[in-house]
């Protein structure tokens, strides 16, 4: 389990400072920069609002990735996911709304991390 914050305030203001400063800024050359995952840069990027990069298109089908089903979100779960947010739902509430209404499992964390990549998307028809 890790014990501390990769992303701490100094490392944020660093990447923050790289964004604002760098001509064409990209999490993979930021986190070369940092000595850190691209991964990690990318999702601190994408919850704050740095990135352009917008998620692919929607995926209908479920699909097993390790063993594990892979049920991909749909317009009519991000329609309830974001009217549920707007009302001032918990993610654990939206989370088992969801569940309920679709009969697809969702946990507050899958659901949190939707409506973050939601946000990153100007228009939710453009989101994964």
């Amino acid at each position: 389990m890790r014990k501390r914050r990769v992303i701490t305030e100094e490392v944020a203001k660093k990447i923050e400072q790289l964004v604002a400063t760098m001509q064409k800024p990209t999490s993979g050359k930021i986190a070369q920069k940092l000595g850190l995952k691209g991964g990690t840069v990318y999702w601190f990027m994408l919850c704050n609002g740095m990135v352009d990069k917008k998620p692919t298109q929607y995926r209908m089908k479920a699909y097993q990735r390790n063993g594990v089903t892979i049920n991909p979100y749909t317009p009519e779960h991000d329609a309830v996911l974001l009217e549920m947010r707007v009302a001032g739902a918990s993610y654990p509430a939206i989370a088992k709304a969801l569940t309920d209404r679709f009969g697809i499992p969702r946990n507050a964390h899958s659901v949190h991390n939707r409506g973050v990549m939601l946000a990153a998307t100007e228009d939710e028809c453009e989101a994964a």
